[in-house]
C-alpha cells in the first residue's frame, strides 16, 4: 500500500470568476450586494425592537388585541427581513455571475414583500395605543397600497432584468409581455383589494349583540391577520430554501441554464411576492 507521501496529486479544474463586469447585463448585483445586506439588517433591526417593545407594553383597554395583530406580522417580517440580509451578504461575496443574478432575484422578492407586511403591522399600532383619532389609519391605508403598488413594480423590473441577465439578452419576446401581464395583473389585484371595504365595527348598542353576531367581524379580520402572517412566512422560507439549494449548485453546472428554468424563477419571484402583497392589504385594520 503507498503512503500518503506517494499518492499523485490531481490538479484542480481552472476556475475563472466572473463577477459581473464583462456580461451583457448592465447592473451589478454583486457590487450593490453588500449595501443591500447591511440594509436588510438594520431594517430588521428595527423590527426586531419593535417586536420587544410590543411584548413589553400592556395592551390599553380597548384595544380588542390590535396590538397581538400587529405583532403576529410583525414575527415572519423579522425573519424574512433577517433572511434576505444574509441571502444579500453571500451574493456579495459571489465570484459566479449567473448566481448572483438569481441570489439577488429571490434576495429582493422577499425584501419587496416583508417590507410592505411591516407598514401593515405598524397599522394596527396606532388603535391598539389609540392612536388613531386624527385619520391616521386612512393614511397608513393608502400607504400601504402605494408602497405595495410600487413593489410589485419593482418586482416585475426586477424579473425582467433576470430574464435578460440570465439568457444574454435573448429572452423571447412572449417572455416580456407574460411578465409585464403578470406584473399589470398583480397590481391591478392589490387595487381590488385595496378597494373592498374591511368588516364592519361589531354592533354597540343599549343592549349587547349576542357573540355571535358581534364577534363575527372580527373574527374575520383576526383571520385576515392570520392568512397574511402564515402566507409572509411561508413566501419567504421558499424563497429561502430556493436561494440556498440554486446558491450549492457547483459553478460548472451556471454556464448557462435551461430557458424554462430561467422563465420559472422569474414568472414564481413576481407571483410570490404579489400574493403576500394581497393579503397585506386585505389585513389592514379598518379606517
Amino acid at each position: 500500500m503507498p503512503s500518503l507521501g506517494a499518492l499523485p496529486l490531481v490538479r484542480p479544474d481552472t476556475f475563472t470568476p466572473d463577477t459581473c463586469t464583462r456580461g451583457p447585463a448592465d447592473w451589478n448585483p454583486i457590487a450593490s450586494a453588500g449595501a443591500m445586506s447591511a440594509f436588510c439588517g438594520v431594517f430588521a433591526g428595527f423590527v426586531f425592537a419593535g417586536i420587544v417593545v410590543v411584548i413589553g407594553q400592556k395592551n390599553p383597554p380597548g384595544g380588542d388585541g390590535h396590538a397581538s395583530r400587529g405583532l403576529r406580522l410583525l414575527l415572519p417580517s423579522f425573519f424574512g427581513l433577517a433572511t434576505a440580509s444574509y441571502l444579500y451578504a453571500l451574493v456579495a461575496g459571489e465570484m459566479v455571475c449567473l448566481r448572483s443574478w438569481t441570489g439577488q432575484l429571490l434576495s429582493g422578492a422577499i425584501l419587496a414583500a416583508d417590507a410592505v407586511v411591516v407598514i401593515a403591522a405598524l397599522a394596527w399600532l396606532l388603535p391598539a395605543y389609540q392612536r388613531a383619532g386624527h385619520h391616521e389609519i386612512r393614511f397608513f391605508r393608502q400607504l400601504v397600497h402605494f408602497t405595495a403598488q410600487f413593489s410589485a413594480l419593482m418586482v416585475t423590473v426586477a424579473s425582467l432584468g433576470f430574464n435578460n441577465a440570465m439568457l444574454r439578452r435573448q429572452a423571447a419576446p412572449w417572455s416580456d409581455a407574460l411578465m409585464w401581464g403578470s406584473g399589470v395583473a398583480v397590481m391591478a389585484t392589490l387595487t381590488c383589494c385595496w378597494l373592498r371595504p374591511p368588516p364592519p365595527y361589531p354592533p354597540t348598542g343599549p343592549r349587547p349583540a349576542p357573540p355571535p353576531a358581534r364577534w363575527r367581524d372580527e373574527t374575520v379580520l383576526d383571520r385576515r391577520v392570520g392568512h397574511c402572517a402564515w402566507t409572509t412566512l411561508a413566501v419567504s422560507g421558499a424563497l429561502a430554501v430556493g436561494a440556498g439549494v440554486l446558491g450549492g449548485v457547483p459553478h460548472e453546472h451556471w454556464a448557462r441554464m435551461p430557458r424554462w428554468l430561467v422563465y420559472g424563477l422569474g414568472e414564481a419571484c413576481l407571483l410570490l411576492p404579489g400574493a403576500v402583497l394581497a393579503t397585506a392589504l386585505r389585513a389592514l385594520p379598518r379606517p
